[in-house]
């Protein structure tokens, strides 16, 4: 295994570990994805090329949830419904 696999699964374990502890979902999902792009350069380091796609699929995935929960909890601090 490589070791931008090995960094892409600590940075996963360590948002679900934040998880736990309260960290708001934007940023567990911004983790998540990038846990994914570490993976994919991973997978394109071993020339893997559809395990990269793949994982950039997901990392983009992940990315536009956190986007999405970052969007809703400001609006809510704004008061907004």
């Amino acid at each position: 295994m490589s070791p931008l696999n090995l960094v892409g699964i600590a940075i996963a374990a360590l948002a679900v570990l934040l998880l736990c502890f309260g960290l708001p979902d934007s940023w567990f999902f911004g983790l998540l994805s990038l846990a994914c792009l570490f993976g994919s350069m991973g997978e394109a380091y071993r020339e893997n090329k559809l395990g990269a796609a793949l994982f950039l699929a997901v990392a983009a995935l992940f990315a536009a949830s956190s986007i999405r929960f970052a969007y809703r909890d400001a609006r809510q601090s704004r008061g907004g419904s």
